[in-house]
Formats: structure tokens, C-alpha cells, sequence
């Protein structure tokens, strides 16, 4: 669920906790806060997730195709949730994406070409991007992590403007490949699941590990910068129209037919959407009705 943002400086004053980012006009969704007791186990199974409210779900028909588009759900369904955590202090998701062709492993250094999902953070929500601030600063403000199915390489992976000039690299770095990121993944047949937490840091050192970097604390009412987004690539005609063999971006091929967003705008210098933390409420894990569509309607307002 979204409701799009046109806000101005007189008004982030919503719960009092709860700031947008710039620029001034980014969508909004909603992040069911998770109790303890319902933690999920991050192995790619979605059962965990049966407990939250459908109002939740954000779908393909929520999210923006960036470049090229699907031809109808067959080709290309996406469906996710987003939670967080201050029993862990986590970002929680559930990414699921019906996909009828896999293409993986056609660019072992770049996942993000082939079908592939994409998270970027900005925690501090000052509209940030992975490629905004100077390169050869150590302390990044945001930062995008990557999701593949991979059967050679990394299925983590860090995307950051500053790797290069540490000599980090994105396949091992040392955010995702530590305790501070987990992901499970699932593939029944033409369904993929790509579920994760993550411990959010910013500033996030990119050379001086968890020592040089700030934990992100989330709180019930905080907005964050955050956007997940999946990348769809299939044989024949890309999204520019070519053969994805004569492509010069990729010495192996570009095979993207679409990318689609919950943001509005490619994230490398900023533009994530705004993700609300709502309150954590106890829950027996059981489907059951909730207030959120009341809060949700009632912060929407106010933003």
C-alpha cells in the first residue's frame, strides 16, 4: 500500500518522530512493526508472514516500471512486505516475484543486470543515494544491497559510489557478510522468494567496518529512506529494444525486459521512498483484523 508525499517543511511533524525526506514529493508506504514473538525465520519461507494484515502487501501494481514493463502477471508478478524489529533493531522483507523465465549468472560481477532484487537505504532519510556522496568519502550515507539467485557467485551483494576507491568488494563486503545481514532464498518452480533483515548503519564506514560505522536505531513512527525493487530479465529483445548480446554496457549481455520500483526514479543520487515504521502491536501470529488501516489513513493525512 502507498499513498504519494507532497510535503513541505511545515510539516514533519507527524507523531513527532516520523521525517521525510527530500526531494520533496516521494511515495510512502508502510512497515508492519513485528513483535517478538513473531520474528520470522529468514530461510525464504513466507509462512512466517501470514500473521500481517494484507494491507501490508505492496504489489507489482503498487510500484513503478523504471525501464521496460511486464507483459501481464505470467511474465511478471511482484508481491512484498516490509516490517521492522526493536526486539533486533532489523529491517524485515519478504520479496515474492513470480517470474517465468530465470536468467542468472550472465553477468558473475554485476547480478544487478540479470534478474535480480535490488534494496536501497538511506536510514537518516536525508535523500541520499548509493552514488551521491563524494566517492572517496569512507562514511556513506546510503547504500544499496543486492539479491540474486546465483547458483556461482555471491547471493549477497554491496553496491556503494566509494568500494573501488577502498578496494572493497561488493561479492564480500563486510556489511552483508556478516551477522548484521541475513537472507534466505527460496525457488518453487517459476516462483522465487527472496526474504532478508538487516541491522541498518549510517553513516555505514565502507573501509573501517562496524568499529568506523553508527547503528541505525529504529523506533515505532520513524521514517526512513528505504525501496525495494526487482529487476526482470528475459531472453529475447531487451528493455532498449536490442539483442542483449550486442549491449556495449555488458561484456556478457544486458537482458533486463523491465525493472520495477516502489520507487520513481532510478535511487543512485536519491528519490527512495519514504518507509513509516507503525507501532508494534501484540499478535498470537494468527490472520486476524487490524487497526492499520485506521493509522495509515490517519498519518497519510497528516503528511
Amino acid at each position: 500500500m502507498r499513498k504519494v508525499l507532497a510535503l513541505t517543511l511545515g510539516v514533519l511533524l507527524v507523531a513527532g518522530a516520523a521525517f521525510a525526506q527530500e526531494p520533496a514529493e516521494v511515495p510512502l508506504f508502510f512497515a508492519v512493526g513485528i513483535p517478538s514473538n513473531a520474528l520470522p525465520t529468514i530461510d525464504g519461507d513466507n509462512s512466517d508472514w501470514a500473521w500481517v494484515d494484507r494491507s501490508f502487501e505492496v504489489t507489482i501494481e503498487d510500484m513503478n516500471p523504471l525501464t521496460g514493463g511486464a507483459d501481464d502477471a505470467d511474465d511478471l508478478f511482484i508481491d512484498l512486505i516490509i516490517g521492522w524489529s526493536d526486539a533486533n533493531n532489523r529491517v524485515h522483507a519478504m520479496v515474492h516475484v513470480h517470474d517465468d523465465f530465470l536468467i542468472v549468472d550472465k553477468n558473475p560481477t554485476c547480478t544487478f543486470r540479470d534478474d535480480n532484487c535490488e534494496v536501497h537505504f538511506d536510514p537518516d532519510n536525508q535523500g541520499g543515494g548509493p552514488y551521491s556522496a563524494p566517492n572517496d568519502q569512507d562514511l556513506q550515507p546510503a547504500y544499496q544491497m543486492c539479491l540474486s539467485f546465483s547458483e556461482q557467485f555471491s547471493r549477497v551483494q554491496m553496491y556503494n559510489g566509494a568500494l573501488g576507491n577502498f578496494e572493497q568488494d561488493a561479492l564480500n563486503f563486510w556489511w552483508t557478510h556478516t551477522d548484521f545481514v541475513d537472507a534466505g532464498h527460496v525457488n518453487q518452480g517459476q516462483e522465487y522468494y527472496y526474504e532478508f533483515s538487516a541491522e541498518l548503519m549510517d553513516p555505514i564506514s565502507i573501509s573501517g567496518g562496524p568499529d568506523a560505522s553508527t547503528v541505525w536505531t529504529l523506533a515505532a513512527e520513524q521514517t526512513i529512506g528505504m525501496s525495494i525493487s526487482v529487476d526482470d530479465a528475459d531472453e529475447g529483445l531487451n528493455a532498449n529494444g536490442n539483442d542483449p548480446l550486442t549491449e556495449e554496457c555488458c561484456e556478457n549481455g544486458f537482458f533486463w525486459q523491465a525493472q520495477y520500483s516502489m520507487a520513481e526514479q532510478f535511487m543512485n543520487s536519491g528519490g527512495m521512498p519514504d518507509i513509516f515504521l507503525t507501532p508494534i502491536e501484540a499478535v498470537d501470529t494468527a490472520v486476524e483484523e487490524s487497526s492499520w488501516g485506521q493509522i495509515k489513513s490517519l498519518v497519510g493525512e497528516e503528511l
